[in-house]
């Protein structure tokens, strides 16, 4: 411990504003069901390379479409510079916990560079992620910055 025990809030009102927090993703706002293409690390008989296959997890999650930026994904080109960002995605870390994705260390256990997201019929990739809505000693929520993928066609297999 690097702090004095001093506080101004209590311990009390961080439960509740924890459960506010997660709540208000849970079950009011982070609604819209998408589609977390997850890929499957898996090689052929012959190790040669092949199509990526993923898993079909639909989740609910709070769709941030590009009101505001979160932060620019800017692409250099000769001409100048393109602006990448399309949406993020809100998920809170009780709901990837329920559903059995977060890791041992309370991270979301996704391939941030071979994951996709469907939403609306579109295919996202990842382009950055974060933990946010820091409560006293745990962040409650993630967000994943996601931009079109136009080169990947999602092709889903049967969950074993």
């Amino acid at each position: 411990m690097t702090k004095d025990h001093w506080r101004m809030v209590k311990n009390r009102s961080w439960d509740r504003y924890k459960k506010i927090i997660t709540d208000f993703l849970d079950w009011d706002a982070g609604r819209q069901t998408i589609t977390w293409a997850k890929h499957i690390n898996q090689l052929l008989s012959h190790a040669e390379d092949s199509i990526p296959k993923y898993y079909d997890i639909p989740i609910e999650a709070l769709c941030y479409y590009n009101a505001f930026r979160n932060w620019p994904i800017n692409k250099a080109t000769i001409t100048g510079e393109l602006d990448d960002e399309n949406l993020s995605i809100l998920i809170s870390k009780s709901y990837i916990e329920k559903i059995g994705y977060l890791t041992p260390e309370g991270y979301w256990d996704f391939n941030w560079e071979q994951d996709r997201f469907v939403i609306n019929g579109i295919t996202y990739k990842p382009s950055g992620d974060t933990q946010t809505a820091q409560a006293k000693d745990e962040a409650l929520v993630f967000m994943v910055i996601l931009k079109r993928d136009r080169d990947t066609n999602v092709e889903f297999v049967e969950k074993e």
